[in-house]
């Protein structure tokens, strides 16, 4: 008696799924594929455009922080001419408008400061602010106001924008400290 060869099976994968399982998949896909996209949105903001410009390991971001150098030697060039023009206008008798913040709210003269910290304790807020003056920076303290109890230590006064974002760049570089530019008015110069 002769054996029979017995055939391999195969193996197979068979799907039997309904509306609803058809449905569930493709909001299940749906939900991967968003994910993805938002975690691809997310890195491109953080590898291509880094926070400090021209600090990037790869050619695309020396690329985006040359133009970014650019475009802020332009800036500084539009600003220089509209000086020249000022000083012209107030050649020819008119009034040269001055380089003062005004508060929206108030109407008094205000600067600008970075907040690099906040103590509850007074005695903190003045060793961080002792700290701050050794280091040569203008720094000071101002007192909690209404319901907070925190003693905000503040460095530097800057009549302009433009001057506290340079200086708060370089705090986070050379200090590795987070800095806040406020607006503050005048008449709260700390202690």
């Amino acid at each position: 008696m002769a054996v029979k060869k017995r055939k391999k099976r195969r193996f197979t994968i068979h799907f039997d799924m309904g509306i609803v399982g058809v449905i569930g998949l493709g909001v299940v896909c749906f939900c991967i594929f968003l994910w993805m996209f938002l975690l691809g949105v997310w890195s491109g903001q953080t590898v291509l455009l880094p926070s400090t410009p021209g600090k990037g390991p790869d050619v695309l971001t020396r690329m985006a922080s040359g133009l970014w150098q650019q475009g802020k030697d332009g800036l500084k060039e539009g600003l220089e001419s509209g000086r020249e023009a000022m000083g012209k206008l107030n050649e020819a008798g008119n009034a040269l408008v001055e380089d003062v913040v005004v508060l929206s709210d108030s109407k008094e003269p205000a600067f600008f400061s970075l907040q690099v910290a906040t103590f509850r304790d007074k005695k903190e807020a003045h060793r961080s602010v002792l700290g701050w003056q050794a280091r040569g920076q203008d720094a000071f303290y101002l007192p909690p106001e209404g319901d907070s109890e925190a003693y905000r230590v503040f460095v530097g006064r800057f009549d302009k924008l433009a001057q506290a974002n340079v200086v708060a760049a370089e705090l986070e570089n050379d200090e590795h400290v987070r800095a806040y530019i406020t607006l503050l008015p005048v008449t709260k110069q700390g202690k």
